[in-house]
């Protein structure tokens, strides 16, 4: 968002800057209804960012990023109790005119931390929920904070009624919606997604998305598939969704035979197409206020079933735009279901009817009742201090371009020699390459340097490194590489590079030529369909990624082990950098032995949090990341657990570092630990969290920090959910 001046009445006013507070950014109901709100905002008129505090909810930071809206994820692990103190600084230091929560207990805790700012904002909140259905607790500290609240709003008339005190007689009841246009065109993909889920083209098929919770009642949707089945009425059912009765649903799916009738996909960006492929919309909730999903439904055109409750119950009618029946009633729901699915008149009808409604769910109008709200707030220019970059820095996020449309730059002190010229990198060009950045890195005289450059991006796992280079009359002066990365979350790939190797020649420092080769590199990693970028630059060099558009992801969390109060004593004493080379180590076996004897194929289950980030493993992988001869790799294992590692030195001492673990992680340090003792180190780090218990400390300081710049996917994952190990930081 630009964040530019507009005029209002006769005095300028800057973007009225909103904060949207939340839970998470899951693929929920209320959060989908996010995304469609800051799609239709204004960005010149309105700066809004959001928090929200569960990082394994980060499914819709992407989309809200792509439209305008910077996220801000408070907590720093995956149970972090301070993620209070986080909100309330962001909201102090935001200079936010508007704080509008979303969720009641993230909203109590930012009512009450923005009494302590300075200008106050001012506090509204949207109730998406009956209050009836939050927790004892939370139920409390809502209604006892939502007296702070200057305006309320409800998404229907049932959970405007379920409110009580001041906040009741406050609220007004406003329909959150979708864009009804953008949902209706995705009919055009229904062909491909049903041959993509195995769906024949004359199959009936009744779709829901729905997120596996006791709230969307999934067994009263199974039991009444169950009965379709046994009656031998023809229906599949789909269902797109994740959450916490996940593993419970499917297992009753199962033990009801249903595997070949429901189909579950689990979570899926595109749950819009998949709607758009079936030929009903089901819906079972026990409770509801006005599900996005039943929206869509109606944009879609689809004939609706669900049970009578919340908005659904308000806003259709049975028999004439829906068909409603009672909650928690699977015969009901059957028969429903067998009504719409053998009568094609009534299809018809219940889906025209549904597509005229579909006119009152446009988020259009919710959009433009919340900007009158925000605008009625806004402060004169005069009161508000400097716009800033919504990512903190001063001036605007740069273009990703290539360096051929990139205007001529100049050296800082001001001359007028032409710039040199950027092209790709060829083989030829390698020893030239080598030999700059050993002059500019040191070590030029090391042998094992072409050797490792050839490793590293040459010889990568992941493809070979793109590489760039400027040249001055025919000679190399600076160089660029971004290495490949493949990174696997929920089961899916994504494709980064990490930006490591650049040299420039001392003759040309301080005319730009850094900053142009990245920023060229990254145009054309955007034209190659990369998600993104990271990497984990110096205290000296992190100035100069964050100016060309990176963000701070965090510290990644270190721990150390010492092996003896002597190992202690040489750690503390030992404060320099490590040395780039391994010493010889004589535990354990190399990692090729390792993998020739079966490596860590079926020993270990592999990790399934879905939003976890891991590098993606397999023995290739493996072979080509830890060799033994170049870089000093050994394997130390035993019936529990197995360890990647390698000994450095760092100045007195000797540390062995754990680059890869596979087992439990308490299991995995104590094999650590006993390799270290058999070699003697001084102590032994890895990545992650502490473990007390096996006297694996925090590493004073932390490891080193993870920034990140969006390529093709926006949306930074938060800290907590980057499972990096060393072997994935320490590229050598």
């Amino acid at each position: 968002m630009s964040g530019l001046p507009i005029r209002r009445g006769n005095f300028r006013r800057v973007a009225v800057r909103v904060l949207w507070v939340v839970k998470g950014l899951g693929p929920g109901g209320a959060e989908r209804l996010l995304t469609n709100l800051a799609r239709r905002h204004d960005s010149r008129e309105f700066q809004i960012e959001c928090a929200y505090v569960l990082p394994w909810k980060d499914h819709l930071a992407g989309e809200l990023e792509d439209a305008g809206v910077v996220t801000h994820c408070v907590s720093r692990t995956r149970s972090d109790p301070r993620w209070p103190l986080a909100l309330t600084r962001l909201i102090r230091s935001g200079d936010f005119d508007v704080v509008h929560v979303h969720s009641p207990l993230p909203g109590s805790v930012a009512r009450v931390a923005a009494l302590s700012a300075s200008p106050r904002p001012m506090l509204m909140a949207t109730e998406h929920n009956r209050w009836s259905t939050h927790r004892w607790p939370t139920r409390l500290v809502n209604s006892l904070t939502s007296r702070l609240d200057t305006v309320d709003l409800a998404v229907t008339d049932e959970v405007r009624s379920s409110m009580t005190g001041p906040a009741r007689r406050r609220a007004r009841v406003v329909r959150h919606g979708v864009d009804v246009e953008a949902v209706a065109s995705s009919v055009v993909n229904r062909a491909a997604v049903r041959a993509e889920l195995g769906l024949g083209a004359d199959e009936f098929v009744a779709g829901t998305a729905a997120n596996f919770r006791p709230q969307k009642d999934y067994p009263t949707l199974l039991a009444a598939a169950r009965r379709l089945v046994d009656d031998g009425v023809p229906v599949r059912i789909v269902a797109v969704g994740q959450g916490p009765q996940e593993n419970e649903i499917r297992a009753l799916r199962d033990d009801l035979g249903l595997q070949d009738d429901v189909l579950l996909t689990g979570f899926r960006r595109d749950a819009v197409d998949v709607l758009a492929a079936c030929d009903a919309f089901v819906l079972a909730s026990a409770w509801e206020g006005l599900p996005v999903a039943v929206m869509e439904a109606t944009a879609i055109g689809l004939p609706v079933v669900c049970t009578a409750v919340g908005g659904m119950a308000e806003q259709f009618t049975d028999g004439v735009d829906a068909l409603l029946v009672p909650p928690g009633d699977p015969d009901a729901l059957a028969r429903a279901l067998e009504r719409v699915q053998g009568d094609e008149e009534l299809r018809t009808r219940l889906g025209g009817a549904a597509r005229l409604r579909a006119a009152d769910f446009d988020v259009g109008a919710a959009a433009a009742e919340l900007e009158d709200v925000y605008r009625s707030f806004g402060r004169p220019a005069a009161t508000t201090r400097s716009d800033r970059s919504r990512r903190g820095s001063t001036e605007p996020m740069p273009e990703i371009r290539p360096a051929a449309t990139t205007r001529s730059d100049r050296s800082r002190s001001g001359s007028t020699e032409p710039m040199p010229e950027i092209r790709p990198a060829t083989e030829r060009d390698h020893p030239e390459i080598i030999q700059l950045l050993g002059s500019s890195l040191g070590g030029a005289a090391d042998g094992r340097r072409a050797d490792l450059f050839r490793w590293k991006h040459v010889d990568n796992r992941f493809g070979p490194s793109p590489m760039w280079v400027a040249t001055d009359e025919g000679r190399i002066v600076a160089f660029r590489a971004l290495l490949r990365w493949e990174f696997v979350r929920g089961g899916e790939t994504v494709r980064a590079v990490r930006a490591v190797d650049t040299a420039t020649h001392p003759d040309h420092q301080g005319r730009g030529l850094f900053r142009r080769l990245t920023l060229h590199g990254l145009a054309e990693m955007k034209r190659d369909g990369v998600d993104w970028v990271f990497n984990t630059p110096n205290d000296q060099s992190r100035p100069g990624y964050l100016s060309m558009g990176w963000r701070e992801v965090g510290r990644l969390p270190a721990a150390v082990h010492f092996t003896s109060p002597t190992g202690l004593v040489r750690a503390a004493r030992s404060r320099v950098p490590a040395e780039r080379w391994s010493e010889p180590l004589d535990v354990g076996v190399d990692v090729e032995e390792w993998l020739a004897g079966g490596g860590p194929a079926g020993r270990w289950g592999t990790p399934t949090d879905v939003r976890d980030i891991r590098t993606a493993l397999d023995e290739d992988y493996l072979a080509w990341r830890f060799p033994s001869t170049l870089l000093g790799y050994r394997v130390v294992e035993d019936d529990q657990a197995a360890a990647v590692v390698r000994l450095r030195r760092r100045g007195t001492s000797t540390e062995l570092v754990l680059a890869e673990g596979f087992g439990p992680q308490r299991e995995v340090d104590r094999v650590v630990a006993a390799a270290a003792r058999a070699a003697e180190a001084s102590y032994t780090v890895r990545l992650g969290a502490p473990q007390m218990s096996s006297m694996v400390l925090r590493l004073p300081g932390g490891g080193p920090v993870l920034t990140w710049r969006g390529v093709c996917t926006e949306g930074m994952p938060p800290l907590p959910n980057w499972s990096l190990t060393m072997g994935d930081v320490e590229l050598f």
